[in-house]
């Protein structure tokens, strides 16, 4: 068989661009210097190279070689012809450019194809010379045309041989390597893997994917062939060869030609297997050794049978020895014991002895009678104790197939203490089970799938209030009350579903006639041995329960303390009512009502007796109105009532009752009580659709129009306009707070507090202003319909984090600086408020002890309790507390002693007039006294002149705040009058005195 005939090759963009490039810097140097006076034309050489760079882009995208693929190295004969010419014939030093398509030809071309080349090169030399001759070609030429003409007859075809032959071995080597892997591929039953000499795999055929489960991608190139043996195996054998572990145990086996053994391979999932593996070396045609193969078949079914085979010998061997709780004894016709085996009484050394030094006399009487049955050959049991142990032993005597030596007997000695004592303890469970499930302190009944009564328990008679003969035989149903279905759904429930518990509400009419609310749970009872399933049902009285759940239910919508709905529900009922109003028209109205000067009961006689006034006063409500309309306390001394049917006539003849009632109560009482009288608001629902506002928030500013008209009465929100001109106000007045809020027009103005120790500034209060106009806002004008509109919270969060974002930067300036920031008495307790305190000291990273949380007085008070636990939670976390206005109520100490307070600041009441008055200062200095003896601060609020501070530190006071001291002015005036230049923190009033001394 000859060599493969071996086509040209087919000419690529990675061949032809070295020879491009040659070409182009050949041409491109004709147009360089030194020049030379040529002949030919420039263009017509540029466009016979054109033509060849053509020819060769087309040559390499056609898939086939035709004609166009010698053409172009043809063609470029002509371009170097040119080239000469143009520069200077003979003289040019382009003739090396011949080399190009003689080389490209004898890569690329034919035998013919290079036989033209030889002629084209005489050519390019030979016919410049005969057609133009000297001077420009010199008669040299023709050793030119000699030499490169050879060189295209006689090397280019050694070249293009060489290169075939190339091609011919390349061509047998991917044959060959082709074949080896469709070899590789095709043996699936069995797996190979070749390395190199040092380990590396070289190829990982089909079967060893099968077999091993790794990918052929993934291993090849591994330096580690012990990736699939089991270390400890390889490490063995290893030692039994004396080579180190690792890949010189496979390589040692293949140089000593060892046969194949049983390996242990571990797949890639970690699954064991074995095979059987012969290893070989791999040569190459000199015989040299290149590398290794390893040939593996899987042999586990093999040896795990053998295995398992080994195991079913030994578990047989194992087995008559280990019988559990039984002992096998063979004896003979002399009572002798010939054979002994099992795991039961402890006999094993008792082979060749007499029964009877085994079994014991007792025993043996019993024994020798059942013997002789049978060598009779009748089988018999008996029932014995064992000899020594007090155990219960089963005996079972049998005959034996006689042997040569005489008769035999065998004797099976099962214990049966545990069965015995199993038995006994079911028997123990049952009697347990009866009396749980009569002394059950719940109903528990035993039904069919029909639901008819098998037996109940005293607990479920009690429940019914008959006795179980009277439940027995009947449908459980009966007790339910007429068209209640829920109890067979339940156990329609339970049968659907065996051996799931389910459970429901039912309501059972007891012997008595009464309603009882129980809880069932029941589940289905398989019945033994094909026996019919029933039905468990466990029975608990949970009326008292429900009468607490619907308790808790009432709470949940009722005041605790006077029985009235309460906000929640109040709520929801108006929420109702307006969607009615939605679908029908307008209709009833709201009359919001709080009770003047109710704060003064409970500061001077006591919370007790300010709850007894809310009791009284929920009681004349109720009175004053119809059944369908809703009286609720929203909070406090603060009542609503929802007239749903009532337009504005009624609902001010209801006004005015309420307003005459609580006068005519509270005159019969004696105190701080006469004075209590109630200011109501009056809004219709027509009235408040009309002006497009909440309701609730309508009645709350009108109720406030009430009192600012000196309470005890009530005003009315007129339907067509706002007659009220404070209503109006409030209304504008809270839509100036929402846009502000949404568009940063508040302000912080800052005010000093001079600290009279060193006489130095190291703190200041907050104080907000309102800057939506040309005009600036003080909060009294503002701040309480904020607080009526429930729009405090916000205003406090915004003021609390641009507060802080102001701390950090005072703390720029004075790194000890601390601020006071005040709170409304309706965020303290608020989640809101305290996360932002919390978002902004972390956001801006202020320590929280530089910020200190005032509180007046009046705001505090609004509930204790939860002012202190506020207090608690933000002292925890670091802040300070001051306690503001000081004085101004009932309850000061009260409150001085219930909640956490840093600083005590006493209201100006106290302050402004204290140098005037010996009152004041006697206030001022017990106040002063009682905060230092527990360990408050004081700050004086309203020193406006020097005489007021004089007194203020004669008291003892810490910390003074008013005009004299500074007023409040913006960030920026702040830092330059009090923060920065060379007397930063002294006031102005003190530098003053300060130059009037020195003077």
């Amino acid at each position: 068989m000859g060599s493969p005939r071996i086509e040209p090759a087919r000419p690529t963009a990675r061949t032809a661009v070295p020879f491009a490039v040659v070409a182009a810097l050949g041409i491109g140097s004709a147009f360089l210097p030194p020049y030379a006076d040529g002949s030919g034309p420039p263009w017509l050489m540029l466009l016979a190279f054109g033509i060849v760079i053509a020819l060769v882009a087309v040559s390499i995208r056609r898939p086939v070689r035709t004609w166009v693929d010698p053409a172009a190295p043809l063609v470029f004969f002509a371009v170097v012809a040119l080239a000469r010419d143009m520069t200077g014939g003979s003289t040019s030093g382009l003739a090396p450019l011949v080399a190009v398509p003689i080389l490209w030809l004898a890569l690329t071309g034919t035998r013919r194809d290079i036989v033209v080349a030889g002629v084209l090169t005489a050519a390019v030399f030979l016919v410049p010379l005969l057609a133009l001759g000297e001077p420009e070609y010199s008669l040299s030429d023709w050793r030119r045309a000699a030499l490169w003409s050879a060189v295209a007859l006689l090397v280019a075809p050694v070249v293009q041989r060489v290169v075939e032959q190339l091609a011919r071995e390349s061509l047998r080597a991917r044959t060959v390597s082709a074949e080896l892997a469709d070899i590789m591929r095709g043996a699936r039953l069995s797996s190979m893997i070749s390395t190199d000499l040092s380990g590396t795999i070289r190829s990982f055929s089909a079967g060893s994917e099968e077999l091993l489960g790794y990918d052929a991608a993934s291993v090849v190139g591994l330096h580690d062939p012990g990736l699939f043996h089991d270390p400890e195996e390889v490490a063995a054998v290893a030692t039994e060869l004396g080579v180190e572990p690792g890949f010189a145990v496979f390589a040692e086996l293949a140089r000593l030609r060892a046969p194949s053994r049983i390996w242990t391979y571990v797949r890639a999932d970690g699954e064991r297997i074995y095979v059987q593996l012969a290893i070989t070396d791999v040569r190459d045609a000199d015989g040299v050794t290149t590398g290794y193969l390893g040939v593996a078949i899987d042999v586990t079914a093999g040896v795990e049978a053998r295995h398992s085979l080994e195991r079913s010998e030994s578990r047989w061997r194992v087995l008559l020895d280990n019988l559990p709780d039984i002992t096998v004894i063979v004896v003979d016709e002399e009572l002798r014991v010939r054979v002994v085996a099992g795991a039961g009484e402890n006999v094993r050394e008792s082979e060749g002895r007499l029964l009877g030094e085994v079994a014991g006399s007792e025993n043996m009487f019993v024994l020798e009678d059942l013997i002789s049955q049978a060598f009779a050959g009748e089988e018999s049991t008996v029932q014995v104790g064992g000899t020594g142990t007090g155990s219960e032993l089963e005996i079972v005597v049998a005959p034996l197939p006689p042997e040569v030596g005489g008769a035999r007997a065998l004797i099976l000695a099962r214990n049966v203490s545990k069965e015995r004592a199993r038995e006994r303890a079911v028997v123990e469970a049952m009697e347990r089970a009866e009396r749980l499930f009569a002394d059950a302190p719940h109903g528990v009944a035993v039904l069919t799938t029909d639901g008819v009564v098998l037996r109940v328990n005293a607990a479920m008679s009690s429940i019914v209030g008959d006795v179980p003969e009277g439940l027995v035989g009947h449908p459980l149903a009966r007790l339910s009350r007429p068209g209640n279905e829920d109890l067979e759904v339940h156990l329609n429930r339970a049968l659907a579903d065996p051996g799931v518990l389910v459970e429901t509400d039912w309501t059972l009419r007891a012997a008595t006639g009464n309603e009882v609310d129980v809880f069932l749970s029941s589940r289905v009872l398989p019945g033994a041995e094909g026996g019919e399933d029933l039905v468990l049902v466990n029975v608990v009285d949970v009326s008292e329960r429900r009468r607490y759940e619907r308790r808790l239910a009432h709470l949940a919508d009722h005041d605790v303390l006077t029985g009235l709905a309460n906000r929640r529900r109040f709520d929801e009922e108006l929420a109702r009512h307006l969607e009615h109003c939605d679908r029908y028209g307008p209709t009833g109205a709201l009359l919001l009502l709080d009770l003047d000067n109710f704060k003064d009961v409970n500061d001077t006689l006591g919370h007790g007796v300010g709850d007894q006034l809310i009791i009284s006063t929920a009681a004349l409500l109720q009175r004053g109105v119809r059944s369908t309309d809703i009286v609720a306390r929203l909070g406090g001394d603060e009542f609503a009532i929802l007239l749903p049917d009532a337009d504005l006539a009624a609902a001010e003849v209801v006004a005015k009752s309420i307003v005459e009632r609580v006068r005519e109560y509270t005159a019969t009482l004696d105190g701080t009580r006469r004075r209590v009288t109630a200011s109501v608001g009056v809004v219709t629902i027509r009235a408040a659709n009309e002006h497009a506002a909440d309701v609730l928030a309508l009645a709350d500013m009108t109720m406030y129009d009430a009192k600012d008209a000196g309470r005890d009465g009530y005003a009315v929100l007129d339907e067509e306009t706002f007659r009220q001109p404070r209503t109006g106000a409030r209304l504008q007045w809270k839509g100036r707070i929402e846009q502000a809020l949404e568009n940063d027009d508040f302000a912080l103005y800052l005010q000093p507090i001079l600290d009279l120790h060193s006489n130095k500034i190291h703190s200041a209060e907050v104080l907000l202003r309102l800057c939506d106009t040309d005009e600036v806002v003080l909060p009294g004008r503002f701040l309480y319909i904020a607080e009526r509109a429930g729009l405090a919270p916000s205003v406090d969060s915004w003021v609390i984090d641009k507060s802080v974002a102001m701390l950090a930067r005072l703390r720029q300036v004075a790194p000890e600086f601390q601020l006071e920031v005040n709170l409304s008495g309706h965020s303290i307790g608020n989640p809101v408020i305290e996360t932002a305190i919390c978002q902004a000291l972390a956001r801006h990273s202020v320590v929280p002890s530089a910020l200190i949380l005032e509180i007046t007085e009046t705001a505090a008070v609004a509930d204790v309790e939860i002012a202190r636990q506020f207090a608690e939670r933000m002292t925890a976390l670091g802040c300070r507390f001051a306690l503001d206005d000081f004085g101004a109520g009932f309850g000061s100490f009260y409150y001085l002693k219930h909640l956490q307070f840093d600083y005590v600041k006493i209201d100006g009441e106290f302050v402004a007039g204290s140098h005037r008055s010996g009152i004041d200062r006697t206030i001022m200095r017990s106040i002063v006294g009682i905060a230092h003896d527990l360990g408050k601060q004081t700050v004086a609020e309203f020193v406006g002149e020097q005489a007021v501070l004089d007194v203020v530190r004669a008291q003892g006071v810490d910390l003074a705040q008013g005009y004299l001291i500074g007023e409040p002015m913006p960030y920026d005036a702040f830092v330059a009058a009090c923060l920065t230049g060379p007397q930063a923190r002294t006031p102005a009033f003190l530098r003053d005195l300060a130059d009037k001394e020195v003077v």
